[in-house]
């Protein structure tokens, strides 16, 4: 497979986005239960699935940084 080369700015947009959606993810979290058990469930499953999603949002955000940081070196040489 192979990597595709993306430009700073397109790396530097993409990881405004991210941290956007993380910020979102985030505040969408911040909310009291539902006294009613079947709507605590319902909220407890949505839970589980942002927490799913802001590890994936983390880790590409991880890599981002790591080719920002490449991009870094390689200009520095």
């Amino acid at each position: 497979m192979t990597k595709v080369k993306r430009t700073r700015e397109q790396l530097e947009k993409r990881r405004d986005e991210l941290n956007d959606q993380l910020n979102g993810v985030n505040r969408d979290e911040r909310i009291e239960l539902d006294p009613d058990p079947e709507e605590q469930a319902i909220q407890l499953e949505q839970h589980n699935v942002s927490i799913s999603m802001e590890a994936n949002l983390r880790k590409e955000l991880v890599q981002i940084e790591d080719e920002l940081a490449e991009l870094d070196e390689a200009e520095s040489e």
